[in-house]
């Protein structure tokens, strides 16, 4: 039913990777409201992203979503990196979470590996609303890699 969160108590992790903290925090918060067995690990760019990764004390993540636009290493290059790397090319990069709505920037970040392309919506309702879509879809119906 719309609006109720999601039963599922197989816990599951999403790495937020974005600059903004206050986009995280939206993203930590629309999940908990939709899907409380939903946690999340953040990072704030590329390189945070990568190395928490790469930590083998650290949980792997059951998926990405991934800003594009961020300093230091933007999205695509982590992207990139992810995807050359053998013992990462298998994490689910579930969404490439961004404001960018270019075609071409969205068909550089399929060609590259990402698995879905979201655009950030302007409510939290709206946000609201895609993570529960995000959390049936990819935990609910598709098997995912382990």
């Amino acid at each position: 039913m719309r609006g109720d969160p999601i039963h599922n108590e197989s816990p599951r992790l999403v790495l937020v990777v974005d600059d903004s903290d206050d986009d995280r925090a939206f993203v930590r918060d629309a999940l908990r409201a939709v899907a409380p067995h939903v946690k999340c690990a953040e990072a704030r760019d590329g390189f945070e992203a990568l190395a928490y990764l790469r930590d083998e004390s650290q949980p792997f993540p059951d998926l990405v979503l991934l800003d594009l636009k961020m300093p230091r290493k933007d999205g695509m290059e982590t992207l990139a990196e992810i995807r050359a790397d053998s013992s990462l090319r298998h994490l689910v990069i579930v969404a490439v979470f961004t404001t960018a709505t270019d075609p071409a920037f969205v068909r550089e970040a399929y060609a590259k590996g990402a698995n879905a392309y979201l655009g950030k919506p302007s409510s939290r309702a709206a946000l609201r609303n895609m993570m529960a879509g995000m959390v049936r879809h990819w935990f609910e119906v598709v098997t995912l890699p382990q």
